[in-house]
């Protein structure tokens, strides 16, 4: 599913899963700054920016100008990340002003080269199954919608350039906070290799999830470590009210939960996991993150599973069953993850106490597979499988998924064996007993 640099997508849904080769979005946050200290024990997301990581070639179309002084307040802002964030630089950056116009213009271009539409759409019919987004919905256009309003600037790793969005051309707080987050993606890729990450594998979204996280994560606390040292009160009180307000934030605030969750995922998940790491071992420990990345979004959210090397259990999906008879196929598999599934149980719009117990149930998360399967006349199914690290586990998945169940739009059950639960919906009864080991509900 996308994340961020995907998108997400998939940047970061970016991003998720099999869409543009790379995305990672940096969202309009609440900013809150550790008031003072340059080396916090706890940070606060401060991010009032948002960042993209797209891999394309597409060349801006609305490019605004930039001064003299302002290219010296860039250089400034470059040598004071370096030194905060202890990485050289192997080669220059410029940044390139842009206005929302054209902000628009590279993220449509880029999506329609490197995208893949069919993947997408499949995981748009994915998604309406199981009640992520409403059913004919285009996860392509709602992304590529949701990113044109949030995104402020984006560093992209395949032409080494960078955006900074500028109505103006002139660079207020927002500007020299984005670049400090951007200008940090920059050193990443020239000292460690953004590519190595590998956040565009088309089945592996939880995976590509976790590994955004890395770099988000890494971006964002320097950027609030630097803003803590180097922007006035009165000048976090401004990124602060614009990323609260305005249409961006409305629209944020109004998309599925799964769009809107997994969007931000990189950039606070994110920043908690590196900032636990940082506050432990420093920079240098940051640094060696990136020759062993996280492998799913369970370590991301309990970095304890990542210190000792809790790596996901690999689960597969069912053949078509023969009963089904011809003209079924495995149109897609993936894999969801604990955060993923997480806002599944929640739902749409979930109360704390909904959200609170939802991640509880799926904190014991141990591996997951999804597959969505296609037969004649528009009939379907879905397939989720589950691994819990605990009996118990599985036990409080499967309370919390059985009554779920009944708001999808097709009818479903919920079977288990040993840390093992299987979530099955179909399109219509027939499908659901040949796919469900157990008997469905009357």
């Amino acid at each position: 599913m996308p994340v961020p640099w995907r998108r997400w997508q998939n940047d970061l849904m970016q991003p998720r899963r099999a869409r543009r080769s790379t995305v990672a979005l940096l969202l309009s946050l609440a900013l809150v700054v550790a008031a003072c200290g340059s080396t916090a024990n706890t940070v606060a997301p401060s991010v009032a920016a948002s960042a993209a990581t797209a891999q394309s070639t597409a060349a801006p179309s609305a490019a605004v100008s930039t001064g003299q002084s302002d290219q010296a307040v860039y250089a400034t802002i470059e040598r004071q990340v370096e030194a905060l964030r202890e990485l050289r630089p192997t080669s220059t950056v410029t940044p390139v002003l842009l206005d929302s116009q054209g902000v628009r213009d590279w993220l449509t271009k880029a999506t329609a080269e490197q995208t893949d539409h069919a993947a997408l759409a499949n995981e748009s019919r994915l998604f309406a199954d199981l009640g992520l987004i409403a059913a004919g919905s285009s996860l392509e256009q709602m992304e590529l919608d949701l990113e044109a309003g949030q995104v402020v600037g984006f560093y992209d790793p395949v032409s080494k350039g960078l955006y900074v969005l500028s109505q103006s051309g002139g660079v207020g707080p927002t500007e020299k906070l984005t670049f400090s987050h951007e200008y940090t993606h920059a050193l990443q890729d020239q000292n460690f290799g953004l590519d190595k990450l590998a956040i565009d594998t088309p089945d592996q979204g939880d995976r590509d999830l976790a590994r955004t996280a890395l770099p988000e994560g890494d971006a964002t606390l320097l950027m609030t470590l630097w803003s803590a040292q180097n922007l006035s009160m009165l000048e976090l009180l401004q990124i602060a009210g614009e990323s609260l307000s305005g249409p961006g934030a409305d629209q944020l605030a109004n998309a599925p939960e799964i769009l809107q969750q997994t969007l931000t995922f990189p950039y606070e998940q994110g920043l908690a996991f590196v900032q636990g790491i940082y506050n432990s071992g420093g920079w240098a420990a940051v640094d060696r993150l990136y020759s062993n990345p996280p492998d799913s979004t369970s370590q991301i959210l309990h970095p304890d599973l990542y210190a000792t090397g809790v790596k996901p259990v690999a689960l597969s999906v069912p053949p078509v069953p023969a009963s089904l008879g011809s003209g079924w196929k495995l149109t897609m598999q993936d894999t969801l993850g604990e955060f993923q599934l997480g806002i599944w149980l929640e739902g749409q719009k979930p109360t704390s106490a909904e959200t609170a117990a939802a991640q509880s149930a799926a904190s014991t998360w141990a591996g997951d597979r999804v597959g969505l399967y296609e037969g004649p006349n528009g009939a379907w199914a879905v397939v989720v499988e589950t691994a819990w690290r605990t009996v118990d586990g599985r036990l409080a998945f499967q309370n919390a998924a059985t009554p779920h169940t009944g708001q999808l739009a097709g009818p479903a059950v919920v079977c288990s064996a040993g840390n093992e639960a299987a979530v099955y919906v179909a399109s219509n009864v027939t499908a659901l007993e040949a796919f469900a080991p157990c008997r469905p509900p009357l």
